[in-house]
């Protein structure tokens, strides 16, 4: 009876103390991605990638602070009319700062979360117009974005990660355009 009642107090405490991915003091790290290529192109043709790692640290139970470090890519070409062809490049860069904050109790497989950054971008542009020459700029300044996602915890430390930004704001200019990006995340104590 004593080894019974011995072997139930361990596994209580055990539980007891069993931590969750979100919970205080546990790390995240990660990433998402996009990538859009058209493959219509009946109103010109645009392609594009980002690329973006992140690391959270969890400071209370289902909130995180941590930073996004992104890249993207993209081209697109339009006609302008029947003799002009108007050709863009553009490379961006970001590290964005934000928080992050779980809904729904931690033992659940399927967690929404919302998500604000704001940060730093720079980027590179070059646009092409035929019969004019090249045109090259180069961006910086704030970017702000958030929105929501999902994650789903397929083990105890990694879960799938589909994120949707709704809002973006980028050197004083406003967007909304939802964009969805997926990824994965680690988790450790």
């Amino acid at each position: 009876m004593k080894r019974i009642f011995l072997l139930a107090a361990l596994s209580v405490s055990i539980g007891a103390y069993a931590q969750y991915p979100t919970d205080k003091g546990s790390r995240s790290v990660g990433g998402t991605g996009r990538l859009y290529i058209d493959l219509d192109g009946s109103d010109g043709l645009t392609n594009s990638f980002s690329l973006v790692p992140e690391t959270y640290w969890f400071v209370a139970n289902s909130f995180a602070l941590g930073t996004d470090i992104g890249v993207g890519f993209g081209s697109s070409k339009f006609d302008l009319n029947d003799s002009t062809t108007q050709k863009q490049q553009y490379a961006s860069g970001w590290i964005a700062p934000g928080f992050r904050f779980y809904f729904r109790e931690p033992e659940k497989k399927w967690r929404p979360y919302v998500f604000a950054n704001a940060g730093y971008v720079f980027g590179s542009y070059r646009t092409k117009i035929t019969g004019l020459p090249d045109t090259k700029s180069s961006t910086n300044g704030f970017r702000g974005y958030g929105g929501g996602g999902l994650a789903w915890f397929f083990s105890e430390h990694a879960a799938f990660d589909i994120k949707m930004t709704l809002f973006d704001y980028s050197m004083d200019t406003f967007y909304y355009n939802p964009d969805f990006k997926i990824g994965i995340q680690a988790f450790f104590d």
